[in-house]
């Protein structure tokens, strides 16, 4: 049901998200025009920093506009911070890495930038279809970004792999959206929370389904065991810079989602889901820990670190929140 409260066309809800586009746009542009490599590092930090300075503004001050799909509040401003911090440490260790290899190019700072416009997305949403663009645009930069060095045949292998994986999860994660939307007649996750209790009773099979196809496809984004196996390839092959920014930026983008989704669409089923992410983190913990033992390549140790890690936080998720009086309650976003 359309809210005409959050009917607001206000583009001022994403004003971080359109800076970060207009200076990608600004520095593909120029990086044509003026071929003026010096000015790629400065414009994109002070984009960040921007986006940086308007998102810390959301914090304690919850808004919602363009009918709903965009939710800004303190939950998507700490993520948006993580984001944005990721990325200009990223580019300031990129520069002399960059330049060391010959690969200085400006499409590195464009695809970064585009690509935190798709997690900041990510993080300011409780509607699956956008939430699913957002990580569209995340996820696209990301693969190119895995191949940038393209005389090094790691790089390129790392990029196709990143990308074959990323477009198998993603079917899953899609199909399971269009199950879930069959069965709620909405992708609004608060519309879903709302009737959850209907919506089990009336079609069990899609509602149960479609989020569990759902979590596979998060459960790639993280690197959860069984869907880990991109991980150590990518790591090794891509970019050190890329892999610095993909570590963090990208599995807090993925994490942000879980939260939105488990918490917010599906808490009435919290112990049904929290005994499934229990396994997906007990798996990915003693994988993780016990293959990056016989790791030779100090950059595939890095990526079982980041799978093991990865089932770290996933306890936290499985536990749920408990109130007081040891009753499951739902964060308040």
């Amino acid at each position: 049901m359309l809210n005409l409260d959050n009917a607001s066309i206000d583009f001022g809800l994403l004003l971080p998200e359109i800076i970060l586009c207009v200076a990608g746009f600004a520095i593909l542009l120029l990086g044509v025009s003026i071929r003026n490599r010096a000015i790629n590092l400065p414009l994109s930090v002070l984009a960040l920093g921007l986006a940086l300075f308007f998102s810390v503004a959301d914090w304690g001050n919850a808004s919602t506009g363009f009918f709903g799909l965009v939710s800004k509040d303190s939950f998507s401003a700490i993520y948006n911070l993580i984001f944005l911090i990721s990325g200009i440490i990223s580019l300031l260790i990129a520069k002399s890495y960059l330049e060391s290899r010959g690969i200085d190019r400006p499409e590195f700072y464009a695809l970064i930038l585009f690509s935190i416009v798709g997690m900041m997305i990510m993080a300011s949403s409780f509607d699956l279809i956008v939430i699913f663009l957002g990580l569209e645009i995340m996820s696209i930069p990301l693969y190119v970004l895995a191949g940038f060095e393209k005389d090094n045949p790691k790089s390129n292998e790392a990029s196709i792999k990143y990308f074959i994986m990323g477009a198998f999860a993603t079917g899953f994660l899609l199909y399971g959206i269009a199950m879930i939307y069959g069965a709620a007649g909405t992708t609004d996750l608060r519309i879903i929370a709302e009737n959850f209790q209907t919506l089990k009773l009336a079609s069990p099979l899609f509602i149960y389904t479609g989020a569990a196809l759902a979590l596979v496809g998060f459960a790639f984004k993280v690197a959860a065991v069984p869907f880990h196996m991109w991980a150590p390839d990518v790591y090794e092959g891509a970019p050190t810079p890329v892999v610095a920014f993909l570590s963090v930026a990208s599995k807090a983008a993925a994490f942000a989602v879980v939260l939105r989704v488990l918490f917010t669409g599906f808490f009435d089923v919290a112990l049904d889901w929290g005994i499934l992410i229990a396994g997906l983190a007990a798996a990915s913990m003693v994988i993780g820990n016990l293959v990056a033992i016989s790791q030779s390549n100090i950059r595939r140790l890095f990526g079982y670190s980041t799978i093991s890690h990865a089932g770290y936080i996933l306890v936290g998720v499985a536990a749920g929140v408990k109130s007081g009086d040891g009753i499951f309650k739902a964060p308040e976003f």
